[in-house]
């Protein structure tokens, strides 16, 4: 059984003697045989079955949409993109609608930090924030302004505000520093829907070990030693305080005492 998928029109005379035009073929091993009064007929005949056996061999499907021809194509492209995902089209669809908000207003960089900073101000005279830490933002986003004078706030990317925050070789804390302010602001950018996304997110913070000191402790000994030497001193008056500080671990904000065989003194007064 023929399997190809082609047709041709050709003049046919039938057996009362009347002439016709008949469109034959196979479609998938199915042999096609049709006869019309007029070439033109079979002709259109021939096209509906050769768009049909392409859309077979090509996996194409005819559909009847009130979409247009550019809109049909971007719904093939997006399909094609979501080939390997699990979620459908629509799932995807309603996460952004739920999600994405267009900036209600293309703002500059100039008028976002202007508005922002009058806000912090205000802060400031109500004593939420101090005077430095206004200072800080104030030099700060100048700094950013500077950078990028004709920039929307919707413009920055994660990548320029990290090689911002990296600029002139900065230390990690500075580094911090700069995109601690940088994450204020545009956190303060997206609750006024000046950008749909904080790009601050993408970029990197950087955690810093802190070395920790380590205080000098007396040996069992040495503590035996102090503890023989109050309780024969002033009758034993100190030995509470010396008890506590040695096994209670507390830490009297005074001037620290110290022990000698000279007897106990402070770091600002002779022995006692």
């Amino acid at each position: 059984m023929k399997e190809t998928n082609s047709f041709a029109v050709g003049r046919f005379e039938n057996r009362n003697g009347i002439i016709s035009w008949r469109v034959a073929g196979w479609l998938q091993g199915v042999r096609i045989r049709k006869n019309f009064k007029f070439k033109e007929e079979a002709a259109a005949e021939k096209a509906a079955l050769d768009l049909k056996a392409l859309q077979i061999n090509s996996d194409l499907r005819a559909a009847t949409t009130c979409l247009s021809e550019d809109q049909v194509r971007e719904a093939e492209a997006v399909f094609h993109r979501l080939t390997d995902n699990p979620k459908s089209l629509s799932f995807y669809l309603d996460f952004a609608l739920a999600n994405y908000r267009d900036p209600i207003s293309q703002q500059t960089l100039k008028d976002a930090v202007k508005e922002y900073v009058a806000v912090k101000t205000r802060e400031q005279a109500q004593r939420l924030i101090s005077s430095s830490q206004l200072t800080t933002i104030e030099r700060h986003l100048k700094v950013l302004q500077r950078h990028y004078p004709a920039a929307k706030v919707a413009d920055l990317s994660a990548t320029q505000l990290t090689t911002h925050c990296q600029r002139g070789n900065a230390g990690l804390k500075t580094y911090n520093n700069r995109r601690g302010v940088l994450s204020t602001f545009l956190k303060f950018a997206r609750l006024r829907d000046w950008i749909a996304t904080n790009p601050i997110e993408k970029v990197p913070y950087h955690r810093i070990a802190h070395r920790r000191g380590s205080a000098k402790t007396l040996t069992a000994a040495q503590a035996q030693e102090l503890m023989n030497f109050v309780e024969g001193y002033h009758d034993g008056a100190f030995v509470p305080f010396f008890a506590l500080c040695l096994f209670a671990g507390i830490r009297p904000a005074c001037a620290p005492v110290k022990y000698s065989s000279s007897g106990l003194s402070t770091s600002n007064s002779t022995p006692v």
